[in-house]
């Protein structure tokens, strides 16, 4: 067992985890599962399956902690380590997404207004963003989606895409501009398609 004294605190703690320590996978669990869920279900957009690749990066976490070499935070390497099967996971919901609305159970994981005219305005808006993203490149959609939907760090992302932190925030960059402008042609479209109301009285022709 290493010495606490000389040892990062989530080194120590996945040296424990990894000794079969119960308390320790325990607290791993209690520390970072909320989060790790939240991420899987954001690449899948259901429960069952966020609950299942959920599953899937703790098997994987607690088979490899003793790869962990404390040089990056546990969360980080976590998220580093569980790439491949959030990428799989996700290129298989984007393909459905295209065909599909997004579900009201994507919907209500994002914030809502009291009023109702702006809540079925903001409800649309979200509606556009999550089919916009689906039609996006993978890195770029990805990248917007961890970031501003999951609040993942800037040395996170880097982590988990393996490329410096300036790439990121590059490519966050551009991922947003190209998000905004779909959307808002696809508003624009929307409005065009509006008809007119016809002034009380008057005879549509």
């Amino acid at each position: 067992m290493p010495d606490a004294s000389t040892t990062s605190p989530d080194l120590f703690l996945a040296r424990r985890a990894a000794a079969a320590d119960p308390r320790a996978w325990d607290e791993i669990i209690d520390r970072y599962g909320e989060r790790i869920y939240n991420l899987a279900f954001r690449f899948t957009g259901g429960r069952a399956e966020a609950e299942d690749l959920t599953q899937d990066i703790f098997l994987k976490l607690y088979r490899n902690l003793d790869r962990y070499r404390g040089d990056v935070p546990l969360m980080a390497w976590a998220l580093r380590l569980s790439r491949n099967s959030c990428i799989d996971h996700y290129r298989h919901h984007r393909t459905r997404r295209q065909a599909e609305t997004v579900s009201d159970e994507v919907l209500q994981h994002l914030p809502s207004n009291d009023d109702l005219e702006k809540r079925s305005q903001k409800r649309e808006r979200r509606r556009l963003v999550h089919q916009v993203m689906a039609e996006m490149s993978e890195n770029l959609a990805s990248v917007v989606m961890l970031r501003d939907f999951q609040g993942l760090s800037y040395d996170e992302l880097a982590t988990f895409f393996e490329v410096p932190v300036g790439t990121i925030k590059s490519r966050l960059n551009r991922a947003r501009k190209e998000l905004v402008r779909r959307v808002q042609e696809r508003l624009e479209a929307s409005r065009a398609t509006i008809p007119n109301p016809t002034p009380v009285g008057q005879v549509p022709s």
